[in-house]
């Protein structure tokens, strides 16, 4: 009803609405959907298949990834097309690029053998949505990003707008570092360094134009790219070992 009834009110009190649907949605899974007369969900009795949630999961996440795209895309072709916004622009794109990389190296192809493998695979399960729920709130953030880097490659930063283009590849490897541990049961340590490094170079993004961060972010993706690639050469596909 919450969201039938925002879709047809203007913007603020439609936020409200949709804003409070999402809050029954998730407070009621996290009760089990009580319903009088028939009690509360279990995830004990859930019937997960493993190969069919992933496949849901990397779509919700690819969605997100490719409106990401869309969005700096507008944002380029809304304005002029000098040499700082198309340096922006590109950027994006490669940002997007290495994001996706970063997801499906490895944990993001097996994650349906890891919910088959897991002792516990409804738990698994509701924990991975979670996981992706983090991911996709930082890919939101990142399209943020591109939007001002692309309107505002030269300008001097708020501090707002150094939270959207930073802080949302870092929460997304926060996010993909509790997916490695749902997946294999540990975390890289390039995840965490790269977060580390995103953050502590805030003070000094500051105060440089927006197109330093977004070739910082870029850069220290591709480092957490490359870590990956070369933990995998030469080795055997690393199997799925989940911890639940």
């Amino acid at each position: 009803m919450l969201w039938i009834a925002g879709a047809f009110l203007p913007s603020t009190p439609r936020v409200v609405c949709w804003t409070a649907a999402i809050a029954v949605e998730y407070v009621a899974a996290r009760l089990g959907f009580p319903v009088p007369g028939l009690g509360r969900s279990r995830t004990s009795k859930w019937e997960i298949a493993g190969e069919h949630l992933a496949e849901r999961y990397q779509q919700f996440f690819l969605i997100a990834l490719g409106e990401t795209i869309l969005v700096a895309g507008f944002a380029f072709d809304a304005g002029t097309h000098d040499l700082a916004r198309t340096t922006a622009f590109a950027l994006a794109l490669a940002t997007s690029i290495v994001l996706w990389r970063i997801y499906v190296q490895r944990a993001g192809q097996i994650l349906g053998e890891a919910v088959s493998k897991a002792r516990h695979p409804a738990d698994l399960g509701r924990s991975a949505a979670d996981t992706h729920l983090v991911m996709v709130v930082g890919l939101t953030a990142v399209a943020i990003g591109y939007e001002l880097a692309v309107e505002h490659p030269l300008g001097q930063p708020e501090a707002s707008w150094i939270a959207m283009i930073i802080g949302g590849p870092a929460l997304f490897l926060l996010g993909r570092a509790r997916f490695e541990y749902e997946v294999f049961g540990r975390v890289s340590r390039s995840r965490w360094i790269a977060a580390l490094v995103l953050l502590a170079a805030v003070p000094v993004l500051t105060h440089q134009p927006l197109l330093v961060s977004a070739a910082l972010v870029v850069v220290v993706l591709t480092g957490v790219a490359l870590a990956d690639a070369r933990r995998a050469r030469g080795r055997p596909p690393e199997p799925a070992a989940p911890p639940l």
